[in-house]
């Protein structure tokens, strides 16, 4: 053999190792299995294009919502298989099937990491409530690298004010973002009017290298949870690249739908112009022959954690808070807060470059341990409210006791009222309000059963406390 086809043959078995060495990382920013008052699932399907190659592939869980069954994973679960050409395999509930990665009750996104050619690899997902119609759900597909953004644009934005009974009776937003690189982001969210007008500070948010977190109920997060809109768009800027999306339900007909996050524009953002609500307690009027409003529970990543996937990599439902995120305003996630937010949004950083290794980053959800506290009035019996749920969720006290329901995570309510078929209604013993941080007490001195609810997630997230003579 000459020296030239010494060279060419040198050349091809290189070009041979790199091809074998290449990979690529497919993201699925919200997936969630929760179940309680309102379930939601994922089930997960992937297909190889190739018609002559097979693909290796490991699949891994990053968890970033627990519930108040289940924490998320002290390390991050994985799955490793191979589709052969042509093949497409299912996954029908795949965080918490055994055969995948056993996470029940826990939310978050999962990345595929494939041996083949880019492209090859085809991840799509269903993300959907059994409950309280069977059922309600939408479209979540797997995103490559280059569907990372350092300034991304989420459009069909849409939001109604509370009504009388503090309920988002049409439609709610939850918003997410998953963090595909190896160092943490630093993520604003800017909410604009169809006029191009920014209406509220930025909401802030820490997101974990591959990790996620979620703003369930973006509004109310921004202090707008009386403005009405149905052509918002919300600007989402961070130091790294992201995968953001919205979920938007709308809660008269329990329809979500799942909004992708475009490239954005990276020119100056519109100084902020300050909004105008609805005066409080009012709703947007319903047009003659629109559906009655209902009181549909939403994914924490969108559906819901929404149970929203606002995922932090944030998906989170959408729909887990947690939706579905996971989600007053419910934030889905778990994390810790970003900075704190100004009126005038600074220009979006430069992107650096985007890595595709995958180390665990888990983010834990608090202890649900409860605890009780003696007083001279009797014992206080305390209540974590975090992610989308009540922990414990069911309590039992002596009458004369009271309850501590202590913020944690999220922006939730503890209001009484019971929710039979998923419909929740107040019935005026107490109600906190809508917050994201403090205490609120109420001192029970009757026995009786009092079940209740969060105001934001309504029968995704219910209590009860038991008081005996």
């Amino acid at each position: 053999m000459g020296r030239m086809g010494r060279v060419a043959l040198l050349g091809s078995l290189v070009a041979g190792v790199a091809a074998s060495l290449a990979a690529e990382v497919v993201t699925l920013p919200a997936a969630a299995s929760i179940q309680g008052g309102n379930p939601f699932f994922s089930d997960v399907r992937v297909f190889n294009t190739s018609y002559t190659d097979s693909l290796a592939i490991t699949a891994t869980y990053r968890c970033f919502i627990g519930s108040a069954a289940a924490d998320c994973p002290a390390a991050a679960p994985q799955l490793q298989f191979t589709l052969a050409p042509r093949e497409s395999k299912a996954f029908d509930d795949m965080v918490a099937s055994g055969a995948a990665f056993g996470a029940h009750d826990t939310a978050g996104g999962i990345e595929f990491e494939a041996s083949g050619a880019d492209g090859q690899l085809v991840v799509t997902s269903r993300l959907y409530s059994t409950s309280p119609q069977n059922s309600v759900g939408m479209f979540i597909p797997g995103l490559r690298a280059a569907k990372a953004f350092t300034g991304s644009v989420l459009t069909s934005i849409r939001h109604d004010p509370v009504n009388g009974a503090n309920i988002v009776a049409g439609f709610r937003t939850n918003v997410g973002a998953f963090n595909p690189g190896d160092a943490d982001a630093n993520a604003n969210f800017l909410i604009y009017d169809g006029t191009g007008q920014q209406v509220a500070p930025p909401v802030s948010r820490t997101v974990p290298a591959h990790s996620g977190v979620q703003v369930s109920g973006i509004f109310e997060a921004a202090g707008l949870g009386n403005f009405a809109t149905a052509n918002a768009a919300i600007v989402v800027t961070s130091n790294v690249p992201l995968f953001t999306y919205a979920a938007v339900i709308d809660n008269r007909t329990a329809d979500p739908i799942f909004v992708q996050g475009a490239r954005n524009n990276v020119s100056p953002l519109p100084p902020l112009t300050p909004p105008t609500p609805n005066p409080p307690g009012t709703a947007t009027p319903t047009p003659p022959g629109a559906p009655t409003p209902t009181r549909t529970p939403t994914s924490p990543m969108g559906p819901t954690a929404t149970r929203t996937i606002t995922l932090t990599r944030t998906p989170t439902v959408p729909g887990a808070t947690a939706t579905p995120t996971q989600p007053g305003t419910p934030t889905a996630t778990p994390t810790a807060p970003g900075a704190t937010p100004t009126a005038t949004p600074s220009s979006p950083p430069p992107s650096p470059t985007f890595t595709k290794t995958v180390p665990p980053t888990i983010t834990r959800t608090p202890s649900r341990t409860p605890t009780a506290t003696t007083t001279p009035s009797g014992t206080i019996h305390d209540v974590s409210i975090t992610n989308f749920a009540f922990s414990p969720p069911t309590l039992s006290i002596p009458a004369g006791d009271s309850i501590r329901w202590t913020w944690a995570g999220g922006t939730h309510s503890t209001t009484s009222g019971a929710c039979p078929g998923g419909v929740c209604t107040d019935d005026g013993i107490w109600d906190s309000g809508i917050k994201s941080s403090g205490t609120f007490i109420q001192n029970f001195t009757t026995a009786g059963n009092f079940p209740y609810h969060c105001n934001v997630h309504h029968a995704m997230m219910q209590g009860t406390i038991t008081v005996t003579p």
